[in-house]
């Protein structure tokens, strides 16, 4: 299946760019060749099965056995704010190419985690990026030499001279922070909250290989919620559920009874239970919704933010979620780290918002609710609305849940490659009732609106770079223009 593209590796055309060193930047050509190569791509469409992404699981049994002690002196990261890391580092646990460009920066990078399952859109994430511009550094994490086979290590590495790859599970058992056992309990969600805790960069963007940005977003540090906070975080889905952030704990409110019990003296957090007014008038602690966070898009300026919310972090990712299901997957991690340690963060001020699901037919059976993948917009506060970027596989490869889970699959989670409107976008909202039978991911009754054109513009290159990873038809990858 995934053989087409490794067969090709070693093809007359991709030798040629290895030699040469593909820039960050790809160069442009005519439209007239994009669409052709795009019908060219779609012949291999079948291919595209090899698309399944990181599967979350529930361990309750005791992680001592898995560290080595905690020490939050011994476990940090985080170099102080005037000491952050200029060199690049040389471990076996980060790989670089031959033509690696060893001028670029560690002051910011872009931070993806990826598999063998999501390489070909992690990578095809990555050239969009080049696309609109980006010169940042890309860290590329994964967990354990397994998890990335040298085959796609070696087509990330070979087609962009910014990008190293970072085996942190390996480095912290070399470390002696991990055990083996405890090391293999990050091939899922949370080897994203490791990737933020190990980074040595200062401007981390941790983003999902399924992103699909409508511009550069490097753009976002610059906003004044991130240079105050240091942090830019968005809002998920309002669901209504008895599970994660809104489950009992000991017949108490989970989030309640964590705030209260948190071992804050241990952290040396010596202003103890205190929770944050915008804690208190979040819908999670009020039971409005059991997710508060999306973090298909988390950005931290690790400068400015205390040792203490890294330790607390640990301590959620090594201990909390082992004891107990808080959160679907590592996202709720992120913004309650903070929380307890006493820390600042900023949220958009605006909700999450979806497309329409062609599939679903939302549109012509309830105009008013759409079902389809995330869409954020831009995080400020300006009159004309302007969309940042979606999340979602369903809009890139055509099995999204790969071929052996298509029969069970539900119709929004198919493959949605033309979706037409969006959620307007307005503040978090609680969902309005409804007589429909619809999935709880749906946003009901908040109404619709076309999507802007550019986009369907930017959604075609995406998928036209996914497809030739997919199939080894690797020119595609040099197009920028459309």
């Amino acid at each position: 299946m995934a053989s087409n593209w490794k067969r090709d590796f070693n093809c007359t055309f991709l030798q040629q760019y290895m030699k040469s060193g593909i820039i960050a930047t790809p160069p442009h050509r005519p439209r007239e060749l994009l669409i052709f190569l795009y019908l060219l791509v779609i012949v291999g469409i079948w291919v595209a099965a090899w698309t399944i992404g990181y599967l979350d699981f529930d361990v309750s049994s005791s992680t001592r056995e898995y560290t080595k002690g905690f020490s939050s002196t011994q476990r940090s990261f985080r170099p102080s704010r005037h000491n952050w890391v200029r060199q690049h580092p040389q471990s076996p646990y980060y790989k670089r190419s031959y033509h690696f460009d060893s001028s670029v920066s560690r002051d910011r990078a872009i931070v993806l985690c990826l598999a063998d399952s999501i390489m070909a859109m992690g990578l095809s994430l990555i050239r969009e990026l080049r696309c609109f511009g980006n010169q940042d550094l890309v860290q590329v994490y994964h967990c354990g030499a397994n998890e990335l086979s040298a085959k796609s290590q070696e087509l990330l590495l070979s087609l962009d001279n910014r990008l190293e790859m970072v085996d942190a599970c390996s480095d912290l058992v070399h470390r002696n922070l991990f055990t083996e056992n405890m090391a293999k309990k990050f091939q899922n969600w949370y080897i994203k909250l490791l990737a933020m805790y190990h980074t040595d960069v200062r401007h981390v963007m941790l983003m999902d290989a399924d992103d699909i940005f409508l511009a550069d977003p490097a753009q976002l540090r610059e906003l004044d919620g991130y240079k105050q906070t240091g942090t830019l975080f968005f809002y998920d889905r309002v669901v209504r559920c008895t599970r994660f952030l809104a489950m009992k704990d000991h017949n108490e409110s989970y989030l309640n009874r964590l705030f209260r019990t948190f071992p804050y003296d241990e952290f040396n957090i010596t202003e103890g239970e205190h929770v944050s007014d915008q804690t208190k008038e979040s819908f999670a602690y009020n039971g409005k919704s059991c997710h508060e966070m999306d973090s298909s898009l988390v950005l931290i300026d690790k400068s400015l933010v205390s040792s203490r919310v890294f330790d607390v972090m640990f301590w959620f990712f090594t201990k909390e979620r082992f004891r107990i299901r808080y959160s679907f997957g590592d996202k709720e991690t992120f913004w309650l780290s903070f929380e307890i340690a006493h820390e600042p963060y900023f949220f958009s001020p605006w909700g999450v918002s979806v497309v329409s699901s062609t599939p679903n037919e939302d549109l012509e059976k309830h105009p008013d609710t759409l079902c389809g993948s995330i869409l954020q917009y831009m995080p400020v506060e300006s009159r004309q609305s302007e969309v940042l970027y979606l999340n979602g596989k369903a809009l890139i490869a055509p099995y999204p849940q790969g071929v052996k889970l298509l029969q069970m699959a539900s119709l929004t989670q198919q493959y949605n490659a033309f979706p037409t409107h969006m959620t307007p976008r307005q503040r978090r909202t609680e969902i309005r009732p409804t007589k429909l039978k619809l999935p709880i991911h749906c946003l009901t009754g908040l109404g619709s609106t076309p999507l802007p054109q550019k986009f369907f513009q930017l959604l075609l290159r995406r998928q036209l770079h996914f497809l030739g990873i997919m199939t080894g038809v690797l020119g595609p990858l040099t197009l920028c223009e459309l």
